[in-house]
């Protein structure tokens, strides 16, 4: 038999509400039905047409912010009256902070974060103490649109003392992206040392081999390597501008959606054994479920 998604939410205050599934409405709210805005994330395409052209070119998609509206059935428990209840859902939301949406089938979690983007609605045929029920409509915005699973990482450390002159190591980690976005990786590297990190195109050009060799690092300066190009690129733990001795040179390509797991090369030298490098290799999603 199939099993339901488990929806949860957990609000800003710390509160974890089960809206659907297994131990639905244990605290009081429950999820109506219809709700919008939960599925694929939100784009526009662009056509560029020119004079006397027939038809239009494809030039492009932007992704949206995600408005997701959805009802909910509010009502007393064991534990707790219906107004009680009422006011503990409205503090798990705020305007200024994200709640977490989270939704958990067979192949694992994805959390969607949302705020308010406007007042609950809430228009009740009767006064709802009495009956001990209510429904709420929220309306909401993820400005981030993807349903977001926790990051897979892979962490390798080198074997042997690369401080002399002309020694290095290469070491192997695993990067795979079974999502259907591109892929920005995170890297975190240990000081003191050199490291030499990819930044391949994964095409058949002449970027497949990219790589990047970030400046020494002398100790206390362990850096933190977003390739993302709408972060911050490098943050040293000192808080130094590691940043500003990259000579302009800057990590461009993400790995593509549904990039099987492949070993990709880190170099180090000038680092005593034990160096370390780890990679993140976040997972973004358009759905809550389904397209690995």
């Amino acid at each position: 038999m199939s099993t339901a998604a488990l929806i949860e939410v957990e609000g800003v205050d710390g509160s974890l509400w089960t809206l659907s599934g297994a131990g639905q409405g244990r605290e009081g709210v429950e999820l109506g039905t219809s709700p919008t805005g939960l599925y694929d994330a939100p784009v526009k395409t662009i056509w560029n047409s020119s004079a006397f052209q027939i038809g239009a070119t494809f030039g492009g998609a932007t992704w949206q912010k995600r408005d997701v509206v959805f009802g909910v059935n509010v009502f007393g428990t064991q534990s707790s009256n219906w107004e009680s209840t009422d006011s503990a859902w409205r503090k798990a939301w705020a305007y200024d902070r994200d709640s977490k949406l989270i939704v958990t089938t067979e192949y694992g979690s994805r959390t969607l974060r949302l705020r308010l983007s406007e007042q609950p609605e809430f228009k009740p045929k009767r006064d709802p103490h009495s009956k001990g029920w209510s429904q709420v409509t929220m309306t909401c915005t993820a400005g981030v649109p993807w349903w977001i699973e926790d990051d897979v990482t892979a962490t390798a450390a080198s074997t042997i003392d690369t401080r002399p002159d002309g020694a290095s190591e290469t070491l192997w980690v695993s990067v795979s992206n079974p999502t259907d976005q591109p892929m920005w990786l995170r890297w975190v590297a240990s000081a003191p040392g050199v490291w030499t990190l990819p930044d391949f195109s994964w095409k058949e050009d002449n970027a497949a081999d990219r790589v990047i060799t970030m400046p020494t690092l002398t100790n206390g300066q362990d850096i933190t390597v977003d390739t993302d190009p709408m972060q911050e690129m490098v943050v040293a733990a000192d808080n130094s501008s590691v940043w500003a001795r990259m000579n302009g040179r800057m990590f461009v390509h993400s790995v593509p959606p549904w990039t099987p797991e492949v070993q990709v090369p880190v170099t180090v030298k000038g680092a005593p054994a034990g160096a370390i490098v780890q990679v993140r290799c976040p997972r973004n999603w358009s759905r809550p479920w389904g397209l690995q």
